[in-house]
């Protein structure tokens, strides 16, 4: 074997084992989901959204407004994906035009686990609302609580923005 092909070989290993360690220092993925639902939630009405985000540079959940004709009332993702440091929205009132955005820091507010939760938002006049929505079923649909978002008629879910999570 000649010096060329056993540093070639060196050089390949080494560059696999930073690939590696590349690998592992990057953001952990967890099955979860991001979502809004402005008609079924009810704000389709009255607001327009502008843009949302859901996390930092490694989340695959943003959008904005390219034309200010806002962004759709309901969009949805779900499966392995970085749990989000932040969530971003903006939003405009249609009766008055106003504008108005919230930047809400998730890092104490998320459960420690978001596998297989879901985090989703409502849009009530200038207020911004914010809610986990768990795996757990509702004996009956509509039980109590039911909060200002539609899922928790059929599931648990507590508010975690603008309220602190009461659970």
């Amino acid at each position: 074997m000649s010096i060329q092909h056993v540093f070639a070989r060196g050089l390949a290993t080494l560059g696999l084992l930073w690939a590696l360690a590349a690998c592992a220092t990057g953001p952990k993925l967890v099955s979860h989901a991001f979502s809004y639902e402005g008609w079924n939630d009810g704000w389709a009405q009255q607001a327009e959204l502008l843009a949302f985000s859901y996390g930092d540079q490694y989340a695959p959940t943003r959008a904005n407004s390219r034309d200010d004709k806002g962004i759709g009332n309901s969009w949805g993702v779900n499966g392995p994906m970085p749990v989000g440091e932040f969530l971003f929205v903006k939003w405009r009132l249609k009766a008055t035009g106003e504008v108005f955005e919230q930047r809400v820091d998730l890092r104490q507010r998320l459960p420690r686990d978001m596998t297989d939760h879901e985090l989703t938002f409502v849009i009530d006049g200038p207020q911004l609302y914010v809610y986990v929505v768990t795996p757990e079923r509702k004996p009956a649909y509509g039980a109590p609580p039911v909060l200002r978002t539609w899922r928790s008629k059929f599931a648990q879910a507590y508010e975690i923005f603008p309220n602190a999570p009461s659970r």
